[in-house]
């Protein structure tokens, strides 16, 4: 955690006389997890049916919670977003948050335990394929693994995840099943992942441990992973989250093994990625066929120890499951990944065209599914689970550069109490912008959350934000409604725009406001803050989780209330002059305000909670009523009718 000051610091050096600087710090909670945990949590299987050999996961084909087939715990995170070049797709976290996604209780500038990974027991006494015979330590039998150090590689501005301190070690353990005790067998402190390239130009390095004692060759064996985690102390509200990070792949246990790090296995590397050229998701009505890549992009890597043959394709699926178009690149060798750390680079595979006469789009949201598969030409494939990944293609009401969900907080820090944060999005058609989403990081204690600011607009100046086309009349604060969602916050009226627009928000603090920031796709150069008098570019790769959304759409869709909501009946419904309100006695009803909107996004009225509203001058139609409470949660949306 102690880089996270060496961050801000190197910041600071680079803008030295500017009075506000973009900064970037690891999150504090893990929202996918957190929503997980909201829901009932798998359990592992019954540890009276142990695991049979061989043991294996890369972790390719699922994210949250580890597998409940092969894991007993939850407190890892299965993820394609923090590792660099991981051996195949998917890798285990472990870092400073637990298995609800929120920082373990004690932390501080001691290192204490963080994550466990903790396999389900094994039978490691006994074979059963291709006939029962016992087990023993002359059946070369070995414990691999991959492991990377977080925190990224290379310019501080393109980093991803948090190195982990010297102090703070990974550590791998093997269950003396006789005893009960838990044998240290490995471990490593931490290091940045620049001084592992460095070295051997690997991004993860490979441990292979034989088991040559007895004492493991149990029914009921089992190995975990454990991570020592501690934070820096950092005061300022948002400016201490998740550290110390390890990322593990290609857990494999077997018999009959060599030391060699050598695999049968042609897999994909990374995520797929939208067939946007720059956004994630955007507008049906804006797309242009323009905006399609020319080519595709896909890491594909051969772990075996010498080339073999490979088959690639593509599919475009609709929504309905109808194929639309598809790409086959036909065989190609792949070529052996070591010992010179070589992917596969015959365009056919790795640069695919996409070459697509994209369908009609007759419905306001659209879905699409692109899967990519690539398996071993001429023989079987060890593992292929890692031979396929997909991506939806989104197009809907809005713009969108993220893909959802944050890997950092993103903010400025000022000694001015006025700065201003703007996002460029270009429409290609005129349009009628109505609302904005913001996702906001929830901090320690919602430290972040009093933080104000204005709703803003601007035009385009030559490649700059320019005059304000829009800005809201009243303050609005961060909101952290529901957990790994946006927060929508409408405009006051719509807002008829084209060409070239920016939004964001006019700060008016010194605090750190903490926007969540994602790392899978770097829209840095359509990020702008603004201080004395200029508008400065970002530098920090990575997009920012803010979303135009246009039309009525986008203000029927209003923020869900939270599941513990508030029962609001309004009558008469429909009504012409006065509407009431029945509510029972909540606490969180105190100082609670009243929002209504037309079906437009404009605000017909705001005031605090009463038992009854004047709506005789509201035109005919209909309307949305949002409570929200005195520290910004929305309590409950009902929708009413005026008629005259």
């Amino acid at each position: 955690m102690r880089k996270i000051a060496v961050g801000i610091t190197f910041l600071l050096m680079i803008f030295g006389g500017v009075v506000a600087q973009e900064v970037l710090l690891p999150l504090c909670g893990n929202p996918v997890v957190e929503k997980l945990s909201k829901h009932r949590r798998p359990r592992a299987k019954s540890a009276q049916q142990p695991l049979t050999l061989p043991f294996f996961d890369d972790f390719s084909n699922y994210q949250g919670y580890p597998d409940t087939n092969l894991w007993a715990d939850n407190q890892a995170y299965v993820n394609a977003d923090y590792a660099v070049f991981p051996p195949t797709v998917g890798v285990a976290t472990l870092d400073a948050l637990d298995a609800n996604g929120n920082l373990y209780r004690g932390i501080g500038l001691e290192s204490i335990p963080g994550d466990t990974l903790t396999s389900l027991p094994i039978r490691l006494d006994s074979l059963f394929s291709p006939y029962p015979r016992a087990l023993t330590v002359a059946d070369s039998i070995y414990f691999s693994f991959y492991y990377q150090p977080g925190g990224g590689y290379g310019n501080m501005w393109e980093r991803v995840g948090v190195t982990p301190s010297a102090e703070d070690s990974l550590i791998l353990e093997f269950l003396n099943v006789a005893t009960g005790v838990w044998d240290k067998v490995w471990a490593t402190g931490g290091l940045p992942l620049d001084t592992i390239y460095a070295y051997d130009g690997s991004f993860f390095r490979y441990v292979a441990i034989p088991i040559t004692q007895d004492v493991y060759m149990k029914s009921g064996f089992r190995f975990r992973f454990r991570n020592y985690v501690s934070v820096n102390n950092l005061t300022k509200p948002g400016l201490s989250g998740n550290c110390d990070m390890w990322n593990i792949d290609y857990v494999y246990l077997d018999y009959s093994r060599r030391r060699a790090p050598y695999f049968r296995d042609v897999a994909f590397v990374n995520k797929a990625a939208s067939v946007l050229k720059r956004y994630y998701a955007m507008p049906t009505r804006q797309f242009l066929s323009t905006d399609l890549r020319d080519t595709l992009q896909t890491t594909i890597t051969n772990l075996y120890s010498q080339q073999l043959a490979s088959y690639y394709q593509y599919k475009v699926f609709d929504e309905a499951g109808n194929l639309i178009h598809s790409y086959t690149g036909g065989y190609e060798n792949a070529p052996a990944f070591l010992p010179n750390h070589v992917y596969q680079t015959s365009s056919a595979h790795a640069r695919p065209p996409f070459n697509i006469t994209w369908p009609a789009m007759n419905n306001p949201r659209n879905v699409f599914r692109i899967v990519h598969t690539v398996t071993e030409g001429f023989s079987s494939d060890n593992h292929p689970q890692n031979d396929t990944i997909s991506f939806e293609q989104v197009f809907d009401n809005y713009y969108a550069y993220d893909d959802g969900v944050p890997e950092n907080g993103y903010g400025i820090t000022s000694n001015n109490s006025r700065s201003s944060l703007a996002y460029r999005f270009v429409l290609s058609a005129t349009d009628t912008l109505t609302a904005i989403d913001m996702y906001f990081n929830r901090t320690y204690n919602n430290g972040n959350a009093g933080i104000p600011f204005y709703i803003c607009v601007w035009s385009d100046n030559g490649g700059v934000p320019g005059s304000i086309l829009y800005k809201a009349s009243a303050y609005a604060y961060p909101r952290f409604e529901s957990l790994n969602q946006y927060c929508r916050y409408q405009l006051e009226q719509p807002l008829v725009v084209s060409g070239t627009i920016y939004i964001g928000f006019e700060q008016h603090s010194t605090n750190y406001i903490n926007l969540g920031f994602d790392r899978s796709n770097n829209s840095s150069d359509n990020i702008y803050y603004y201080t004395s008098g200029n508008w400065q570019r970002g530098i920090l790769a990575g997009s920012l989780m803010i979303r135009p959304y246009f039309g009525q759409k986008a203000v029927v869709g209003l923020q869900s209330a939270e599941k513990e909501n508030v029962a609001i009946r309004l009558s008469p419904n429909p009504c012409k002059d006065v509407l009431f309100l029945d509510f029972n006695d909540d606490s969180r009803l105190v100082s609670a305000e009243i929002t209504v909107f037309n079906m437009y996004g404009k605000c017909c009225k705001r005031q605090s909670l009463e038992k009854q509203i004047n709506v005789s001058d509201f035109p005919a139609g209909v309307y949305v009523m949002r409570i929200v409470s005195a520290n910004g949660q929305v309590l409950a949306n009902e929708k009413f009718i005026v008629t005259k």
